[in-house]
């Protein structure tokens, strides 16, 4: 009873919602991620920055010209230019008019090993997920 009052009633505000993480990989000259149910969905917010960027300093582009085709997010080298052998945090979220109330945040660890693309995993600072799960192993 005390912890109830101290901590309040639950309510639809108090859940938290967990991350999903998607697979990386290359087509033609485009990064895309692999976006299960995509279907109505558009990036409404996108970020991508080397992994350990200080979250002051993190890049963020709001209502960025991508859009979801083939359940594929994809970002052209014109929109961002992934470095050879460097680690990316690619964080982003997904908005749909027909579900405004359920937006769906992504995100996703990608890593350049000579022009390869490959997902690596996240750590819980990076990713909000149940706690010891990881979804999408390093290849």
């Amino acid at each position: 009873m005390c912890l109830l009052i101290l901590t309040g009633c639950p309510g639809p505000g108090d859940r938290m919602r967990l991350d999903e993480t998607a697979k990386v990989n290359r087509i033609g000259d485009n990064v895309c991620m692999n976006i299960d149910g995509g279907g109505g969905y558009q990036p409404a917010i996108i970020s991508i920055n080397p992994r350990g960027t200080p979250s002051k300093e993190q890049a963020f582009v709001d209502n960025p010209s991508l859009s979801i085709k083939s359940e594929q997010l994809c970002i052209p080298p014109s929109f961002y230019h992934f470095l050879d052998d460097g680690k990316y945090i690619v964080d982003f979220v997904l908005t749909s008019e027909s579900n405004v109330d359920e937006p769906r945040k992504f995100v996703v660890g990608v890593g350049v090993n000579h022009s390869q693309f490959y997902n690596f995993p996240l750590t819980d600072r990076e990713i909000a997920r149940p706690y010891g799960t990881i979804e999408v192993p390093e290849e």
